[in-house]
């Protein structure tokens, strides 16, 4: 699987796109609903971008049943915050677009004036297109943003750790690059020093455990 590091700075880019087209289109609105979590970060920046005050939280969830897979609404908003109201729903990558897709169908009950869509970046696996988008993306690649950066590298390298008992730092930034396509010199300059932090923090969670041998450190995967 192709993986794809992002920065805060691209995504602060791509939020003022998005701005930008939101102004074009004339939707002033009066309220940002944020799909938690990964829409959060976007729907900060807009409200400022914006000059929006009212900005909320809806947490959408997949799940799997017995017979099937989907998403749910799992902590809905009172209907007051966007009842007769523009709501502006936002998230940060839309893959299939059922979050969108279930959160504007959710609101959409609530009885608001009007409702815009947006995304920061737009897969072509998509079948629900926003009505504003920072960037589309043709090729499938699995997008980690800097707001859940420990938690994708610490379960990528994981993945990658099952193979075989000992894993210099290197050899572990090499595996990734085989398997997930993550250059290890790129990810030092989008995430300087961060691969050792989620080393650390891998540690510290009791994944993995640091090993000396011969005066020099390796790690294990801990099972």
């Amino acid at each position: 699987m192709r993986c794809v590091v992002t920065t805060w700075e691209y995504m602060d880019a791509l939020c003022r796109k998005v701005a930008e087209q939101i102004v074009e289109d004339e939707f002033n609105a009066d309220v940002i609903v944020a799909i938690a979590k990964g829409g959060w970060f976007a729907g900060r920046v807009l409200c400022d971008l914006l000059d929006v005050e009212d900005l909320v939280s809806l947490n959408v969830i997949h799940y799997a049943g017995v017979d099937d897979r989907g998403v749910k609404i799992k902590y809905s908003i009172p209907k007051e915050v966007v009842e007769n109201k523009k709501v502006l729903i936002v998230d940060d990558l839309v893959n299939t677009g059922l979050s969108l897709n279930t959160a504007k169908e959710y609101v959409e009950k609530l009885n608001p004036k009007a409702i815009k869509t947006a995304a920061l970046q737009l897969l072509s696996t998509s079948q629900f297109i926003p009505d504003y988008f920072g960037e589309y993306m043709e090729e499938f690649a699995w997008v980690i943003f800097p707001w859940n950066f420990i938690e994708d590298m610490a379960d990528i390298t994981a993945k990658v750790m099952k193979s075989k008992e000992l894993w210099s730092e290197w050899d572990v930034k090499w595996e990734i690059y085989k398997q997930f396509e993550i250059n290890p010199i790129y990810l030092e300059i989008a995430q300087p020093r961060r691969f050792e932090e989620v080393l650390e923090i891998m540690q510290r969670r009791d994944l993995i455990e640091k090993v000396v041998k011969d005066g020099k450190t390796f790690w294990r995967l801990k099972t």
